[in-house]
C-alpha cells in the first residue's frame, strides 16, 4: 500500500510541474534569445554571431565548438542558416541594462533566433566537428551542498528546489540539451546509497541506485564552501561504460553548481559526440527480436536513418518477430553502440557477437500472431512479401566478417519491468521558466 501510495504522489507531482518547452520540441527547434538595445544592423550582426555560437554549443554537446579552427567559419556564416528573426518589446519591468559595443545601455527589445537545425548538423558533420545528436539521455543528478554554517542537504523531487539553485540549474540544462532529473531519495534509494557514499561519490553505488529510475547516466556532485571564500565542487559522471571525475575551485557557490554541471555535460558529449572521418566507412549487422507489429519496423527504419553516421539501412531478413539491418555506416561499431543505447525502443541484449551468417534471400512474413502484423489485418490478409530483385541489387555486398549487435524491442518502458513501480515511473523534470 505504501509503495502505491508513494508511486501515485510521485506522478501527481509530475503533472503539476511544468515540463521545459526546451525538451518538449525537437533538439535545436527553440528559438535563442537576446536582449538588444536596438534595431541597429551593426548591434545585430554582433548579437546573431553571438547567438549562433550558442546555438552551436547546443547542436554540438561541445561548450568549445565555436572555437575550434575549422568551425569559424560557421559563426561568421550566421546568417546562412538563420530561418528567421524578430524583435518584440520588452515589458517595462523585463527592461535591464546590457553591456554593448563598451557601453552600457537599457536593453528595450528582445531579438529572438530561429537557426535551422538539421543544416548546421549537417554543416558540423560535414566538417568532422563533434557533434551530439538527439536522443540525448537524461542525466540523474544526486546533488548534495554543505552551508557556510558545515550542514548538508540533498536536493531531491519531491521538494521544491530554493529559487537560486532552480535558475542555476535550469540555465545550463536549457543551454545545454540535457534533461536533468532528481531522485526521490527515500528510504528506499538510502539503503542503496547512504548519504555519507553520496558525499563520499561512491560510483557504484550511484549507479546502482541510479538503475532503480531506468537512468544510465547519472552525476554525483558536492559543493562546499572553503576557508579563502571559494567554493569547491567534486563529482563523478557515472556512464554505461566508466566513471569520469570532476573537480574545481570557484568564487561563489551559484558559479561552483553551473560548473558542474557543464562540466558533466562537456564530458556527456565527449562520450557521446560523432566526430568521424568521413573516409572511415563500414558495415553492421542489426538483429533485433520482439518487432511484434509491421509499423514498429518502419518506425526503426526512420530513427536509425535518422542518425548522421548511418548512410543506408539495407533490410536483410525480417522473419517472424525477428528482424535483421544491414548499416553502412561512417564511424566505429562502438560508437554506434553509445548512440543506439539511447533509442528508448531498444534493449541491447548483446554487445557484441562474433559473425552474422551470410544471407543469400530476404523475406518479410505475416503469420497472424507470429509475425510483423498491418494494423486491422487477420492474418489471412497477410500476403508473404518477398524483397524485389531492384531491391536486392542496392544491397552492399557481405563482407566476409561483419559485426552483429543485437536488441530486444521494446513498446513502452513503463510496460517493460513492474518490479521497480516506483522507481519505473517518471519523475517530475527541472521546471525552467523563459
Amino acid at each position: 500500500m505504501y509503495q502505491i501510495l508513494k508511486a501515485f504522489l510521485l506522478v501527481f507531482c509530475s503533472l503539476l510541474m511544468p515540463i521545459s518547452s526546451a525538451f518538449s520540441a525537437e533538439l535545436g527547434s527553440e528559438p535563442i534569445i537576446r536582449k538588444v538595445v536596438s534595431q541597429d544592423q551593426k548591434e545585430f550582426k554582433a548579437v546573431v554571431r553571438d547567438a549562433f555560437s550558442q546555438y552551436l554549443t547546443l547542436m554540438s554537446g561541445n561548450s568549445a565548438v565555436a572555437e575550434l579552427p575549422k568551425v569559424a567559419s560557421l559563426v561568421t556564416q550566421a546568417d546562412k542558416y538563420l530561418l528567421e528573426f524578430r524583435y518584440e518589446p520588452l515589458a517595462e519591468n523585463d527592461l535591464e541594462i546590457v553591456s554593448e559595443f563598451e557601453q552600457n545601455e537599457q536593453a528595450k527589445w528582445r531579438l529572438k533566433f530561429q537557426f535551422d537545425n538539421k543544416a548546421v548538423e549537417t554543416a558540423l558533420f560535414n566538417l568532422g566537428a563533434p557533434i551530439w545528436q538527439a536522443p540525448r539521455p537524461d542525466l540523474m543528478v544526486w546533488f548534495a551542498y554543505e552551508s557556510d554554517d558545515g550542514l548538508r542537504t540533498v536536493l531531491t523531487s519531491n521538494e521544491l528546489l530554493p529559487g537560486d539553485y532552480q535558475s542555476t540549474l535550469a540555465s545550463v540544462a536549457q543551454t545545454r540539451g540535457v534533461k536533468l532529473k532528481f531522485p526521490v531519495y527515500d528510504d528506499e534509494d538510502r539503503q542503496v546509497l547512504s548519504e555519507s557514499a553520496l558525499w563520499g561519490l561512491f560510483g557504484e553505488e550511484v549507479k546502482q541506485a541510479s538503475s532503480m529510475y531506468q537512468l544510465k547516466n547519472s552525476l554525483v556532485v558536492r559543493v562546499y564552501p572553503q576557508l579563502d571564500q571559494s567554493w569547491q565542487y567534486e563529482g563523478l559522471l557515472v556512464l554505461p561504460n566508466g566513471f569520469l571525475p570532476i573537480s574545481g575551485s570557484v568564487e561563489n557557490r551559484d558559479l561552483a553548481i553551473k560548473s558542474a554541471i557543464s562540466s558533466a555535460i562537456d564530458l556527456m558529449a565527449d562520450n557521446y559526440s560523432l566526430q568521424v572521418n568521413p573516409d572511415d566507412q563500414r558495415q553492421v549487422r542489426i538483429a533485433i527480436s520482439d518487432v511484434t507489429h509491421y509499423d514498429d519496423y518502419h518506425y526503426l527504419q526512420n530513427d536509425l536513418n535518422s542518425f548522421l553516421m548511418v548512410k543506408r539501412v539495407v533490410p536483410e531478413s525480417l522473419k517472424g518477430n525477428d528482424v535483421q539491418l544491414l548499416l553502412d555506416i561512417v564511424g566505429s561499431v562502438e560508437l554506434l553502440q553509445l548512440t543506439l543505447v539511447n533509442m528508448p525502443q531498444l534493449e541491447e541484449v548483446i554487445e557484441i557477437a562474433p559473425v552474422a551468417p551470410v544471407i543469400q534471400e530476404s523475406q518479410i512474413t505475416g503469420v497472424g500472431g507470429k509475425g510483423l502484423t498491418t494494423e486491422g489485418a487477420s492474418a489471412e490478409e497477410q500476403p508473404a512479401e518477398e524483397l524485389t530483385t531492384e531491391e536486392a541489387s542496392k544491397a552492399p555486398e557481405v563482407q566476409e566478417e561483419i559485426q552483429v549487435l543485437t536488441y530486444k524491442y521494446r513498446i513502452k518502458q513503463a510496460e517493460e519491468d513492474q518490479k521497480g513501480f516506483v522507481k519505473t515511473k517518471d519523475q517530475p523534470e527541472l521546471l525552467i521558466e523563459e
